[in-house]
Order: C-alpha cells, then structure tokens, then sequence
C-alpha cells in the first residue's frame, strides 16, 4: 500500500507553508505580507507568520472560520516541518481571542501561543504576541544561555510599553491573555533542545518514540496555572487572595473583586495582581531526543479541556511529518466535535505542530521515513 493511500483523511494541503503558497494567490486571502515587529531586533533573514490584528468585523466572522494570518520571510528559511491552526470558537459576541507567533531563524525558531480572556481579551494577546519577542530575541542575541533573564526582561518590558499605551493599559486592566513560548535552538552543533516559558494553561508537550517502537512518550513542557493546583493555591493565599471552589466536578476560580479567573498566572489582568494573580512565568528545558522521532505540540486550552495529552499526541503522531498540517487540521477538528457534544459553547482553538530538522539537514524521523516508504507506510 503506499503512502497516500494510507492518509486517515484527504489531504489537500500538507504543511502551513503550502497554504500559504495556495492563499496567497487568492484576491481574498486571508494571508497577508507584513513584517513582524521582532524582526527589527534580531539580524539575518528571519521568516515570520503570525496572527493578524484583530478587526471589528472579527465579531462577525463565521463560527470556526481560520484565523486571518500575516506572513514574511522565504519559504526556504522553514526547513522544519510545521502545522498552525487557529479556528475561532462557538462564543456570541466575541472574536476568536487566540493568538500565535512562529520566528524561523536559520539555527532557531521562537514559538508561541497566546489565549486571551475578558471583553478586550483578542486586543491584549495581539499586543502581547507583537512586543514580547522582540525583546525576548534582542536579550538571547546578548546572550544565547539567558533564557529565562530574557523572558522574565520582555514580560517587565511589555507592562512598561502597555502603561505607556493608554487605550491598552485600560484593556488590560479587566482582560488577560495566557503566554507559552518555546525556543528550539542548537547550542551545541550535535544537540538541539528546546526552552519554554508560560503563564496560564496553554499546554506545550515534546512528543518523542524509539524509532523500533511505535509507543509514544510525552514530555510535558508546561505545568498548568490554575487555581486547583495546590502550590497555586497556596501561591494565591500567601498573596492575600481567595481561591473560589466551584464544587465537584469544576475547576476552582481565583477572585478578583466582582470577577472571578480561570488561570493563576497570566498577562494582563492587572485589577487582579493584587489578588494572587501573577505575572512570573515558569521554565523548562530539555534536549531533543536525536535517535528518536519527536515533535513539539503546543495548543490552547481549547484542545487540552477536551483532550487528553496522549490522545492528542497519538492523533498527530499517525500523520507522516511532512502532512503536519492535515495533523493539525484533524486535531482541531476533533476538539471542535468534543466541544459541541459538552454543550453549545465552543472554545477558541490553536494548535501548533513542530517536527525539527537538525543541523546537517536529517530529520529527527529521517530514518522512520525511509522505513515508511520502504514498507509502504508511515507507521502509526
């Protein structure tokens, strides 16, 4: 049986960069060329694609339409193999409040997603998703080992550039926005790793199996802020907070005067930083797996609320790396279809899928693929 033949779905596209090459000679595309603000604050070629600037007629776009992105750079730059949706939920009255960011370097890529809350939700993640990159990018080009300086620099940096904004100080005063952001880098020519940082429950994993093994492993990248986490919690109570109970079988809430949270960390919501809520991301690293097939998977709480993390990883892990689109594409799917079975709301959902390539240009499933075609089939 060949390849093609064994596809869990039609395949009309197989990463981003084929939809971008298909949008992009559409007179109503939804792609537009546009630089990336961090693209000023590091040297070289970078390639950038990311969420477009929220729109009024954002309100009014069709339930579960694609997000509107912007795109710049070669397509050459982007030797990894990458998947990005963003697909707006089932919400009245509000627009898809996701946001993402991919920064492809010729030794790196910066990643990231953001989900927003509250009634100016969209406009805080926008925000967020334009400076904080630039800042992150311009501290590691001082320093490639200062990872987490340079994050915890770019959060500091981005609430002095939001004071300094008006009409953003004040929407960011009642709504938020969650933050995962990863770096995948070589530090050392014979390894690759990956670095990340996070605020709130946008679940980034490292999904990694023996290439004589079809098991799948999860790394878990991100821990989950909320306030049912019990160091959370306490975090919250030693603040002066109050962590809401919401009774059995929901998830607790942190007060925030006549507002009550979702997450315990996040950026944004500055009315409740003097309730517990805190803006201090936490850190991760670890090295890629290199006699291993692996990928990063970073989604928004719109896939994990309705998914477990092996579920999800297995559902992508049965698409060929060079179809990481169609994985993403089946996994938002799939979450919207759960999301309408709970009830009649829907969540916003952003999904990322990243299979690097190392250095001398072998993939990290190079082998697998040569197996697959030699069978006739990637192996699920």
């Amino acid at each position: 049986m060949a390849l093609g033949e064994r596809r869990l779905t039609a395949c009309h596209h197989n990463l981003i960069v084929d939809v971008i090459d298909k949008e992009l000679s559409n007179p109503e595309s939804r792609i537009h060329f546009k630089r990336h603000p961090a693209e000023d604050k590091t040297p070289g070629k970078v390639l950038a694609l990311w969420g477009d600037e929220p729109e009024e007629s954002d309100f009014f776009a069709p339930y579960f339409s694609s997000k509107p992105m912007n795109f710049d750079g070669e397509f050459s730059r982007m030797r990894h193999c990458l998947g990005v949706v963003s697909h707006r939920g089932h919400k009245p009255d509000q627009p898809n409040q996701d946001e993402f960011f991919v920064l492809v370097r010729k030794e790196s890529v910066l990643m990231g997603i953001l989900d927003g809350h509250g009634p100016y939700g969209h406009c805080v993640a926008h925000f967020a998703q334009e400076h904080l990159p630039g800042t992150i990018l311009e501290g590691l080009r001082a320093d490639p080992e200062s990872w987490e300086t340079s994050v915890k620099n770019g959060v500091t940096m981005l609430c002095r550039e939001c004071q300094l904004d008006a009409d953003m100080a004040e929407k960011a005063t009642m709504s938020g926005t969650t933050m995962t952001v990863l770096m995948l880098d070589s530090p050392a020519h014979s390894t690759w790793r990956v670095r990340s940082a996070h605020l709130g429950d946008s679940i980034a994993v490292l999904a990694h199996r023996p290439r004589a093994n079809g098991a799948w492993e999860i790394t878990q990248l991100t821990n989950i802020h909320r306030p049912d986490r019990q160091d959370e919690a306490q975090r919250i109570e030693d603040a002066g907070g109050q962590v809401l109970d919401c009774g059995e079988g929901e998830a607790s809430r942190l007060l925030a005067g006549e507002w009550s949270l979702a997450v315990s960390r996040s950026w944004g919501d500055f009315h409740a930083s003097r309730m517990g809520l805190s803006h201090d991301p936490e850190f991760c690293e670890e090295n890629l797996p290199l006699d291993s097939d692996c990928f990063i998977l970073v989604c928004s709480d719109g896939v994990w609320d309705v998914m477990p993390q092996l579920q999800a990883v297995n559902l992508i892990g049965k698409y060929p790396p060079e179809e990481a689109q169609s994985a993403v594409e089946k996994l938002v799917n799939k979450a919207q279809l759960r999301w309408q079975e709970k009830g009649e709301t829907v969540d916003d959902i952003t999904a990322l899928v990243l299979w690097p390539i190392f250095n001398d240009g072998t993939a990290s499933y190079s082998d697998a693929i040569m197996a697959s075609q030699a069978v006739g089939g990637w192996k699920k």
